[in-house]
């Protein structure tokens, strides 16, 4: 992935002890039904089988154009017709993502996006379900939030949706 001027200051700043973490990591989490995340499943990745390309699109996106394929930020006006998680079929089952700033949880059939923003200085928000027969149940569940203390990322427009 390119990284631009940001994420590369933070890179050139991470100790080889945080490179081996962040290597150990997987890239989604997997609890029955449940799947969370970074930022999105396009309906042509399945998670079990992606690529390092596929892996790098899932934390990346946010928008899709017409046949739900990955968009990126830099061809949204001139590709993309709606934001991936209105048009996820479910076949990973319910995701939970962040990724992308919204004022208050983004509640779509099968996911939920729960950045509201921290960083931007709205609130960090978290999801919580209730699990039954060792199975998530995907209707049931709340969120838990709070107000973000500082603002400690300005941005001209973080809520793009």
């Amino acid at each position: 992935m390119k990284l631009n001027s940001l994420e590369e200051k933070i890179f050139q700043n991470l100790k080889i002890e945080d490179i081996k973490f962040l290597k150990s990591q997987p890239f989604f989490i997997k609890i029955k039904n449940l799947t969370v995340v970074h930022a999105g499943v396009t309906n042509t990745i399945f998670l079990e089988n992606a690529t390092k390309k596929d892996f790098a699109k899932v934390m990346r996106l946010r928008f899709v154009d017409e046949y739900g394929n990955f968009v990126s930020l830099n061809d949204i006006s001139k590709k993309a017709c709606c934001y991936w998680s209105e048009v996820y079929d479910g076949h990973d089952g319910f995701i939970v993502y962040g990724h992308q700033p919204f004022l208050k949880p983004k509640i779509d059939r099968f996911s939920i996006g729960i950045d509201t923003g921290c960083v931007y200085g709205n609130r960090l928000t978290a999801v919580i379900f209730n699990i039954l027969n060792d199975e998530v149940i995907i209707p049931s569940y709340r969120f838990e939030s709070v107000k973000a203390k500082n603002i400690y990322a300005k941005r001209e427009k973080p809520w793009l949706i």
